[in-house]
C-alpha cells in the first residue's frame, strides 16, 4: 500500500516539473521570438526566472498586429473627415512608434539579433522616420542578418507616391564593412546609394526588392557592384529601372534573378558565367545573353516571341517553366525546339475547357524532355463529352514522369491525360493531383484546395477513363 503512495506521489511531482523552465536559455529566447511581443512580453509574470527571458529576443517584428493594443480598420474610417482622419492616423503612428521604442528600451542589452521586420507606413522624411532609422541602426548594431521592411501596409489610405518623393530614403550608409546583412526585402521604399565604396552590402546573399524606386541605372550599377557574395536577386515592379545590366565583374556569385512587371524596362542584359535560373515576366524588352550555365527559365507568355528568343540564345536550356492563358496560339507550328531541354513545366489556364492541339507542338518541340509537369486551372465546367477530334499521333521516346495538377474531372482535362498516355511510348509514372498549385518563385509552390466534389465524384471518373488507357509498365497515381 505505502508502496503504491510512493509511486503515485513521484507521478504527481514528475507531473508538476516544469520542463519547459529546464530548457537552454538561448532555447527559451528563441521560442519568445516565435510569439506575440504582447505575449512574451506576459512571460515574466511566470516566476523569477521568468522575468527577463523576454529582453533576449532574437527577432524583431515590429507590426500593427504586434505594437497596436488597438487598430483602427482603414476601410472603415472612410466615411471620417479629413481632419478626424488625419488625426486618427497620427494618433496610430504615434502610438505605434512610442511602443516600439518602448520595447526596445527594454531590450538594449541583447547582443545578438537575427532578424528585424518592419510593417508600417512611413513617408520620406515624415513622421518617425528618425525613429525607423534608430530601430535599423539598434539591429545594424547587433549583427543583424536579415532585415524585412515593408513601408506601405495593406489598404492604407493616402499611400506614398514614388513620384512626388515621398517614398522613405532607405539609409544605405548605415552599413559598413563590419556589417553581418545576409538578407534584405525592401518594399515602398527608394534604395539609391551614391557609392558602392561607402556601403558594406558585400555579405548580401538574398536581396529582394517590391514596388522600389531605383532612381537611375547609374544607381543599379553602384547597387550591383557592391553585392560580391549575392546569390538571389529579385526585382518587382520596381520604379526607375530602364536597364538591367549584370556584368561579369557584378554579382560573380548571383544564381538566380527575377525580374517581374517592372513597366519602364527596355533591355536586360546579363553576363554572367555563374547564373543558373533567370525568371521574367513583363512586356516585350530587349535580351542579350552571355551565360553559358543559364539553364533554367520561368515566364509568362502571351507570344511566341520569348520563346523563340530563349531557343535560339540559350540553346543550353534544361528546365523551361512556362505561364499562359492562350497555349494554342503562343504553341503555333512555327514553336521552336529545344534540343536540350529535360523538364517541361506549364502553368495553363482556361475558363470553360483546356485547350488539346498544342500537347503535339509542345512534344515535338521539346524532343528530349523526361519529364512534364502541367498545372491547370479551369475555373468553370462544360458538361461534355471526351473530343471527338483527336490530334495526329506525336510518339515522344523519352518522357518518363508526367503530373497533372489541378485536374477537376472536366472532360478536356481528361483528353489531355489519355492523349498523352497513347504518345509518350516510354512513359513510366504518371501522377494525377487534384490540388492546384500556385509558383511562388525560385522553384517554390504552394498547394491550395481541391474542388468539392473530387472525392465523391470526379475522382472517379478521372480513374474510368484513364486505367482503360494506361498500359500495364506505367504507374498510375490519382491522388
Amino acid at each position: 500500500m505505502k508502496d503504491q503512495q510512493r509511486k503515485k506521489q513521484r507521478v504527481v511531482e514528475r507531473n508538476n516539473q516544469d520542463y519547459i523552465s529546464k530548457l537552454p536559455y538561448s532555447l527559451l529566447c528563441n521560442i519568445l521570438s516565435s510569439l506575440k511581443i504582447n505575449e512574451a512580453v506576459k512571460t515574466s509574470v511566470l516566476s523569477s526566472n521568468w522575468r527577463y527571458i523576454f529582453t533576449n529576443p532574437t527577432n524583431l517584428i515590429f507590426d500593427a498586429q504586434n505594437m497596436l493594443v488597438k487598430d483602427y480598420p482603414f476601410p472603415n474610417i472612410c466615411h471620417l473627415s479629413k481632419v478626424l482622419m488625419f488625426n486618427i492616423k497620427m494618433k496610430r503612428a504615434s502610438t505605434f512608434v512610442s511602443n516600439v521604442n518602448k520595447y526596445l528600451s527594454n531590450v538594449k542589452n541583447v547582443q545578438k539579433i537575427d532578424k528585424l521586420k518592419v510593417c508600417f507606413t512611413f513617408r520620406n522624411k515624415g513622421y518617425g522616420c528618425n525613429d525607423l532609422e534608430e530601430w535599423i541602426r539598434f539591429a545594424v548594431e547587433r549583427n543583424v542578418e536579415e532585415i524585412d521592411l515593408c513601408l506601405l501596409e495593406d489598404n492604407h489610405l493616402s499611400a506614398p507616391n514614388p513620384n512626388d518623393g515621398s517614398f522613405y530614403v532607405f539609409p544605405c550608409d548605415t552599413f559598413d564593412f563590419n556589417s553581418t546583412l545576409k538578407c534584405l526585402r525592401l518594399a515602398h521604399c527608394v534604395l539609391a546609394p551614391l557609392n558602392s565604396c561607402n556601403y558594406g552590402f558585400s555579405t548580401l546573399a538574398t536581396l529582394e526588392l517590391f514596388k522600389v524606386d531605383l532612381k537611375s541605372e547609374e544607381h543599379i550599377r553602384i547597387l550591383l557592384s557592391s553585392c560580391d557574395n549575392l546569390e538571389s536577386l529579385s526585382f518587382s515592379e520596381c520604379y526607375n529601372m530602364d536597364y538591367l545590366k549584370l556584368e561579369h565583374s557584378f554579382c560573380k556569385k548571383l544564381k538566380y534573378l527575377k525580374v517581374n512587371l517592372c513597366r519602364q524596362l527596355k533591355g536586360i542584359m546579363l553576363k554572367s558565367n555563374i547564373l543558373e535560373t533567370l525568371e521574367y515576366v513583363g512586356s516585350k524588352v530587349a535580351f542579350f545573353f552571355d551565360a553559358p550555365n543559364l539553364k533554367s527559365f520561368f515566364g509568362y507568355v502571351s507570344e511566341n516571341w520569348l520563346v523563340c528568343k530563349l531557343s535560339t540564345d540559350l540553346p543550353q536550356l534544361e528546365n523551361l517553366l512556362l505561364e499562359c492563358c492562350c497555349m494554342g496560339d503562343v504553341m503555333t507550328k512555327r514553336f521552336p525546339t529545344f534540343e536540350n531541354l529535360r523538364h517541361l513545366e506549364i502553368i495553363k489556364v482556361g475558363i470553360f475547357r483546356q485547350d488539346l492541339s498544342w500537347i503535339p507542338v509542345a512534344l515535338n518541340a521539346c524532343p528530349t524532355i523526361t519529364k512534364l509537369k502541367l498545372h491547370l486551372r479551369t475555373y468553370f465546367n462544360i458538361d461534355e463529352e471526351l473530343t471527338a477530334y483527336w490530334p495526329p499521333r506525336c510518339l515522344h521516346k523519352h518522357l518518363k514522369e508526367i503530373t497533372i495538377t489541378g485536374i477537376r474531372g472536366h472532360s478536356s482535362e481528361i483528353a489531355i491525360a489519355i492523349y498523352l498516355l497513347r504518345n509518350a511510348i516510354s512513359l513510366e509514372k504518371m501522377i494525377v493531383d487534384p490540388h492546384p498549385r500556385i509558383y511562388l518563385g525560385n522553384g517554390k509552390c504552394v498547394h491550395s484546395e481541391v474542388c468539392e466534389n473530387w472525392s465523391r465524384i470526379e475522382k472517379h471518373k478521372v480513374e474510368f477513363f484513364l486505367k482503360k488507357e494506361v498500359g500495364s509498365l506505367v504507374e498510375l497515381l490519382i491522388l
